[in-house]
C-alpha cells in the first residue's frame, strides 16, 4: 500500500461524501475507497476532520455518521494553500495546472475566462 500525499487522503474523503450527498459511517467510506487503507486511519482521519468542521458528525444507534459540510471546505483549501504554498494564490494555480496532464484546450480557454472575470471583478473594487 503507497503511502499518499499530503490531505490526499482528506480529499478523498471529502469526495466520497460530497458525492453521495447523505451521511455515512466509517465502514461505508472505507468501503467507498476500495479498503486502500486501514478501516482505523480512516476512522482516526475523519475523527480529525469533525474536528477541524469539515465534517458532521452524530452518534447514531450506536455508531457515528458523518457528513460533508460544504460551508466549511474554504477552511479546508485555505489550510492546504497555508502548508503547502504559503498563502500563495499564484503557486498553488501554477502547480495545479503544470502537474495536470489532462487538462483540456476547452478548460484552459475555461481558465481564460474566469482570468477575466477576476480581473474585471478586481477593476470594479
Amino acid at each position: 500500500m503507497a503511502k499518499r500525499a499530503f490531505g490526499e487522503l482528506e480529499l478523498a474523503i471529502l469526495n466520497i461524501l460530497k458525492r453521495a450527498g447523505t451521511r455515512m459511517t466509517v465502514k461505508e467510506v472505507y468501503s467507498s475507497m476500495g479498503q486502500e487503507n486501514k478501516y482505523t486511519t480512516i476512522m482516526t482521519v475523519m475523527h480529525r476532520m469533525m474536528l477541524k468542521n469539515l465534517l458532521g458528525r452524530e452518534m447514531v444507534t450506536g455508531h457515528y455518521e458523518y457528513w460533508f459540510l460544504p460551508s466549511k471546505t474554504p477552511t479546508f483549501l485555505e489550510q492546504l494553500k497555508k502548508k503547502a504554498f504559503g498563502f500563495k494564490t499564484i503557486e498553488m494555480v501554477s502547480y495545479l495546472i503544470e502537474s495536470a496532464d489532462d487538462v483540456t484546450e476547452e478548460e484552459l480557454d475555461e481558465m481564460e475566462r474566469l482570468l477575466q472575470k477576476a480581473k474585471n471583478k478586481k477593476q470594479t473594487k
